[in-house]
């Protein structure tokens, strides 16, 4: 079996390193029949990161090779569990079962995602992993929750512009309604950030002044 490779280019957050989603391999019909194929990720710098998947409903295999930082090359055979869920409409949907033992203690958790941020694909609790805009400060935060807002509806974000987007012809006027609220208060709550940002670094400028005049 042809197999690939990498090791871990994380940073501490669920942005910064690769991750298998359940439903994505549902959709590409791992979770069908005990297919074979490849899976890769391609970085901002060109450079890629395969692994092998052996599918199947219950479980998937996922066979690779890894190295932390410049060390040796070691081979890795990691077996998934699935677990397959009713859903409230009808159907069922399934979720990947996290097997690996952090800190002496099974995680066992049903979750949607696992990240390659070791040696094993686990699941972001396991690693301790948090998301790039919790690691912002609150201007982050803000745009973060604007950007979502608007994806709700349909839209890309690139920035306040006072007026929410059009209502998508499937949505419910109650729903938009809501919607469009929260992307006001939204814009009002980044119109706060800023201000306080402004007075403050105009107080750190008036103070830095007076340090300088106090030393002449």
């Amino acid at each position: 079996m042809s197999r690939g490779g990498h090791n871990w280019k994380g940073s501490g957050t669920v942005e910064g390193c690769r991750s298998l989603d359940v439903m994505k391999l549902a959709r590409a019909g791992y979770l069908a029949s005990s297919s074979i194929g490849l899976w890769q990720w391609t970085y901002r710098d060109d450079t890629t990161a395969t692994i092998a998947i052996v599918g199947g409903r219950d479980e998937v295999t996922l066979d690779y090779r890894f190295r932390s930082g410049s060390g040796d090359w070691d081979s890795v055979k990691q077996r998934v569990p699935i677990q397959w869920m009713p859903c409230r409409l009808g159907g069922e949907r399934p979720w990947f079962i996290c097997n690996v033992w952090a800190g002496g203690i099974y995680c066992g958790r049903r979750v949607a995602k696992l990240f390659g941020a070791g040696r094993l694909f686990s699941c972001r609790n396991c690693y301790r992993l948090g998301y790039a805009v919790q690691r912002g400060g609150p201007m982050d935060s803000a745009h973060h929750r604007l950007r979502c807002l608007h994806r709700k509806l349909g839209a890309d974000y690139d920035g306040p512009d006072g007026i929410p987007p059009p209502k998508p012809k499937w949505m419910r006027w109650r729903t938009y309604s809501g919607l469009a609220l929260k992307i006001r208060a939204g814009e009002e709550r980044l119109d706060q950030i800023f201000t306080v940002g402004a007075v403050r670094m105009l107080a750190r400028i008036e103070r830095s002044e007076q340090r300088r005049r106090t030393r002449r």
